[in-house]
């Protein structure tokens, strides 16, 4: 008697269990649909109808994106730049000009780092530039040696212009970038192609919108991480990530996640095709640790940040489509960077401007003013494994950031 008394408390438990995981599961995936629901990627507002068709990134050739770097120097491609050593050079860090073709920079990072026998922490870059694309950047290194790098053979990548230095190179270590890009295939012909170029070379500006590619080109889905990281809601933030199938996954990456879904992690893992090499490495660590936290920790600090990084530009992109309703004339209580209205990225003590833009912002803010307490930039939680990029991360905290609403004309403030 004792012992089926036993039996069926431990079959209740078990029962129990499942229903509170059953129950769990339902949550999380409504969590994470109605956030595919309301942020859908929003940049969909236009300074004009005129427009010319084709087709954009038909070859990596198409789009090509050269940095320039703090002192103006583009790097252009197939160019070598003579950059000079320091004088008193302590041997600690090398500076690189990266080219690489239909590469993302994370990847030709770590690649990289795998051929001269050191970690990708030991990089450093600027930015990500486009992974369908030709582009250029610069990249610091740290206690790697010249010879090896030099030594580097990769299809798709060329290193070159070495530069022996004594600073790193970190994030927004840039003036800008040069793009050019080709159109193919227009739709329009002969003299209403030639007017509707006339009319586009009109404009005196475009609106600076964050792109598609901030946000993800295949799953747009990196802003929602952050927003569910920023909420601390780590366990949508990984679903997100790793599982939710989305219409534009392949068959074998979907059958993947659909086993996320399920937390049938282990299974979930063989099936991830070798190419999702940070979704493979979460679900490892997750595996092992059986926290979603600390399956986010094993991402670079770069990628890490970029999740966050996303929503900032999300909210950003929604500000130029409220101020699009008023204009982009500079108008009282505009916060202007040189002579352009700008709007507030919204960050660890964001600084509001007056008047309607301001009215903009603070509503746009207290939209998300429930989580601002710990918002933007405060990454103690993720950086706690990093603490000299938690440092980092601390120190530009206290940035006031804006941005620009036009680009050459809304500007992001700073």
């Amino acid at each position: 008697m004792y012992f089926l008394i036993q039996q069926r408390k431990k079959e209740s438990e078990k029962n129990l269990k499942e229903k509170l995981k059953r129950f769990r599961k339902t949550l999380r995936d409504s969590r994470i649909k109605q956030k595919l629901k309301e942020m859908p990627l929003n940049m969909n507002k236009y300074l004009t109808d005129a427009y010319t068709g084709g087709i954009i990134k038909k070859y990596p050739e198409d789009f090509i994106v050269e940095e320039i770097t703090p002192e103006g120097i583009i790097l252009e491609v197939g160019k070598s730049i003579e950059f000079k050593d320091v004088e008193n050079w302590k041997g600690n860090y090398i500076h690189f000009t990266l080219e690489k073709r239909n590469w993302t920079t994370l990847d030709a990072i770590r690649e990289i780092a795998n051929r001269v026998g050191k970690q990708r922490k030991h990089f450093g870059f600027a930015g990500n530039k486009d992974k369908y694309a030709v582009t250029t950047q610069r990249v610091g290194c740290f206690n790697v040696r010249l010879e090896d790098l030099k030594r580097v053979k990769i299809k798709g990548i060329t290193l070159r212009d070495f530069q022996k230095t004594n600073r790193k190179i970190r994030l927004g270590d840039l003036w800008g970038n040069r793009f050019t890009i080709r159109v193919r295939e227009p739709e329009l012909k002969g003299e209403e192609l030639k007017k509707a170029l006339d009319e586009l070379c009109k404009l005196k500006y475009f609106l600076n919108y964050y792109g598609v590619q901030r946000f993800g080109t295949t799953r747009p889905i990196t802003h929602i991480v952050g927003r569910f990281i920023i909420e601390r809601d780590w366990e949508a933030a990984f679903h997100t990530y790793c599982g939710t199938p989305l219409p534009c996954d392949d068959k074998k990456s979907k059958l993947a996640r659909e086993l996320v879904d399920e937390e049938n992690f282990k299974e979930a893992y063989k099936k991830f095709p070798k190419v999702f090499f940070y979704e493979r490495r979460m679900i490892k660590a997750y595996i092992e640790t059986g926290s979603y936290q600390k399956a986010f920790m094993i991402l670079p600090p770069h990628l890490r940040c970029m999740f966050i990084n996303a929503y900032q530009s999300y909210l950003f992109n929604e500000i130029i489509n409220r101020r699009f309703e008023y204009g982009f004339e500079p108008m009282e209580g505009d916060i202007l960077i040189d002579n352009v209205p700008s709007g507030a990225l919204f960050g660890y003590k964001t600084r509001f401007a007056s008047g309607i833009q301001g009215e903009i912002e603070r509503e746009i803010y207290e939209k998300i003013q429930k989580v601002e307490n710990r918002f933007l930039f405060e990454l103690d939680d993720l950086e706690h494994m990093h603490k000299l990029e938690q440092k980092t991360t601390k120190k530009k905290s206290k940035q006031n950031l804006n941005g620009h609403l036009l680009n050459n004309g809304f500007s992001h403030r700073y």
